[in-house]
């Protein structure tokens, strides 16, 4: 913590005051280069290496269920875009358990909500672009689901899932030819590819980058 670099941006105290949650960041300037994350410690820990105290990058919504507990969830999405295992296992950081639990991105309160929905000219298949909200006022994440004509839609997306950060694609449609055809904008347009599921169905697919209309955008919203 005596670090020039070292930025702290919160701290969250056990129940009896013993142990904190310190949440940081090493701020090396223009470049943005850095790391930090969540570091469980004790107040005598502060002047070691904070690392060794640190809890896996992918554990999110960290905090303190008692003084040897803390609970902490793992994004699951990027596991389901990939295909790859999901693994969710308890662990243990400087003598407190740390208790693992999936993540989703869909509470309780949560429903389905569909921006768009859209048969193929060939009447075979459907596209739909939904996301899971409690309301319009906080919009969470696209899914985007290519089905057989009156299937299910299924939980997540089985053609591109995007982020918190951005829907990337903004809009989309079908070709005279059954091609699939999604707006971007530029900013987003480099990174969408990250953000198809892996084993998505085999369709042709195009991406159109116009910033006349979506270039201000980072959400997929219904048609008015």
């Amino acid at each position: 913590m005596t670090d020039k670099d070292f930025v702290e941006h919160d701290r969250q105290y056990s129940p009896d005051k013993s142990m904190f949650i310190l949440n940081y960041s090493l701020d090396t300037g223009a470049f943005g280069f850095g790391n930090g994350g969540n570091a469980v410690l004790k107040i005598s820990d502060t002047s070691k290496n904070l690392k060794q105290f640190n809890l896996p990058d992918n554990l999110i919504m960290v905090k303190w269920i008692d003084n040897k507990t803390i609970s902490a969830r793992i994004d699951i999405i990027p596991f389901i875009r990939s295909g790859k295992n999901i693994e969710i296992k308890d662990t243990e950081i400087n003598g407190v358990k740390i208790k693992v639990s999936p993540f989703d991105y869909i509470e309780d309160d949560y429903h389905l909500d569909i921006e768009h929905r859209e048969t193929s000219p060939n009447g075979q298949l459907e596209l739909i672009a939904y996301r899971y909200l409690k309301d319009r006022n906080n919009l969470n994440f696209i899914h985007v689901s290519v089905i057989n004509k009156g299937e299910a839609i299924p939980k997540y997306g089985n053609f591109f899932i995007a982020s918190m950060q951005s829907d990337r694609i903004l809009n989309g449609t079908w070709s005279k030819d059954n091609t699939l055809l999604f707006y971007s904008n530029s900013n987003d347009t480099q990174y969408i590819q990250y953000y198809f599921v892996h084993d998505k169905p085999d369709i042709k697919f195009e991406v159109i980058t116009d910033d006349a209309l979506y270039g201000s955008k980072y959400r997929w919203m219904k048609a008015k």
